[in-house]
Order: C-alpha cells, then sequence, then structure tokens
C-alpha cells in the first residue's frame, strides 16, 4: 500500500455487522477519505423507501467517481448481495483511477439479530428473519468471488487493524 494509492472500498454485509462502524473507523484513520453511507444518501430522496435504493446507489456511485478522481479514497459500507451490483463498484473504482478492495464484514447473528430489532431506518422497516436470510445467501454467491475478503467484526479496533493488514497485503 502506497501513501498515493486511491482505494474505493466497499465494506459489503448483513445488517447489523458492523459495516458502517468499520467504515467510520477506517475513516478517521485515512483523513480525506469520503465515508459514503448510500442509506444516509437514500434518505435525503423523497418518496416510497422502496423506490429510493437504486436513485441511491447511482447517485452515490457518481459521488464516489468524482472524490476518487480528485485522488482521494472511499469507503462504502453497504449490503451488496449480487455479484453484478458488486462489479458497479468496481467500475466505480475504476473509472475513479482507483484501486477496489471489496471487504466482507462479518458478525455473529445473535449481533446480528439485535442489532436488527434496535433499527429504527425506514427502508428496514418488516426486516425479518427469513429476509435476512434471503440477504445471507446473496452474500454467500458474492463471497464465492474473487479478491473478497472477509473480516470478522469482534472488536472494532482488531477489526480495523486486520483490515489494514488485508489492505496492504493485495
Amino acid at each position: 500500500m502506497t501513501g498515493d494509492e486511491v482505494r474505493l472500498i466497499l465494506f459489503n454485509g448483513l445488517p447489523g455487522a458492523g459495516k458502517s462502524t468499520v467504515a467510520a473507523a477506517w475513516s478517521a484513520r485515512h483523513p480525506g477519505t469520503l465515508c459514503l453511507d448510500i442509506d444516509l444518501v437514500r434518505a435525503l430522496i423523497s418518496g416510497d423507501p422502496r423506490h429510493t435504493a437504486e436513485p441511491a446507489r447511482a447517485l452515490g456511485l457518481a459521488m464516489a467517481t468524482v472524490h476518487l478522481r480528485g485522488g482521494h479514497d472511499v469507503v462504502v459500507p453497504q449490503l451488496v448481495q449480487r455479484p453484478d451490483q458488486v462489479a458497479r463498484f468496481a467500475d466505480a473504482a475504476a473509472s475513479g483511477d482507483a484501486r477496489f478492495v471489496h471487504v466482507l464484514v462479518e458478525a455473529p447473528d445473535d449481533v446480528v439479530a439485535d442489532r436488527i430489532a434496535a433499527d429504527a431506518a425506514p427502508h428496514r422497516q418488516g426486516l425479518d428473519a427469513t429476509m435476512v436470510a434471503a440477504y445471507a445467501a446473496g452474500l454467500a454467491e458474492v463471497a464465492r468471488e474473487p479478491g473478497v475478503h472477509r473480516l470478522t467484526n469482534d472488536e472494532i479496533a482488531a477489526a480495523v487493524g486486520r483490515l489494514e493488514e488485508l489492505v496492504r497485503r493485495r
């Protein structure tokens, strides 16, 4: 890892796995990094939350590309359960002359369930065990893609330290 290498890091995983927490911790260690939470972009788009995911993702990818072209890293905490959607993030990195890093953030099932139960985000209303299982199945498919790093989010400082090492080795 060189000081001038620009990266788009996708922190992927189930709701409640700690993607946003890891992304924020990474950003704090790397000044100038855009911590692009597409769920926050989604909240800025009016209308039924069921119809805001795609416009928010498209807008987020455009924002990421602009920031990357400016020579700055971007981290994106986002559930992405289809390989064709992961490819959109890789394409944004390429468009921004950056390296794409895909990290699957994992946490124990009981931790994920507790965090989901405590989450009041409008787009997560009605998220039940069946939907989480479907998300997990999609993530299992995505995790089989080449180059995916797996990161257990057990303790944030340790997790970010391990992530630093994973990115350095790649």
